[in-house]
């Protein structure tokens, strides 16, 4: 018999340490991959047990340097997961994008031609694309302080146009 099988068989007997670390690192039996973590957990297990054997004599430490190599090891997995779903989901954004026609219709009172081309952009830009005046002052070379004082000056424009 193989290191790794008694290493397996090890973790078999001991599904409840296992259950433990799981549970202390929110992975509840509810998640759909559970059975997922739990299998990777018992390969885990089987690894550090031939690993702990072959440096150690003692196995009435195992128990702690398992529980404990395990949690880090999950929780960094977990991390790596939130990471590439972060990453690789879609935006919320596209879902819930309004139609541009309704855009324009809740903006009717808007006279453009009264605006500047600045005070235009950052209508635009800042205020319905959702872009921040830093990355518009970048843009379009301007500092952020003057765009926020462009962006007060729409701001009152806009209140007095809605009140017409």
């Amino acid at each position: 018999m193989t290191d790794l099988e008694l290493g397996f068989q090890h973790a078999l007997q001991n599904q409840k340490l296992i259950h433990g670390v799981l549970k202390r690192i929110h992975i509840f039996v509810t998640r759909s991959d559970y059975d997922d973590y739990f299998q990777e957990a018992t390969i885990l297990y089987a690894q550090a047990y031939v690993k702990y054997c072959q440096n150690e004599d003692d196995l009435s430490k195992f128990n702690r340097y398992v529980f404990q190599k395990l949690k880090w090891r999950l929780t960094d997995m977990l991390r790596q997961e939130k990471r590439y779903h972060d990453i690789h989901s879609l935006e919320e954004f596209d879902f819930q994008r309004v139609p541009e026609e309704l855009i324009l219709a809740d903006l009717e009172f808007v006279n453009i031609a009264e605006l500047s081309e600045m005070e235009k952009i950052i209508l635009q830009e800042h205020f319905i694309e959702e872009q921040s005046l830093v990355i518009l002052a970048e843009r379009y070379n301007h500092t952020s302080r003057g765009l926020r004082y462009c962006r007060n000056r729409l701001l009152q424009k806009l209140r007095h146009m809605s009140v017409r």
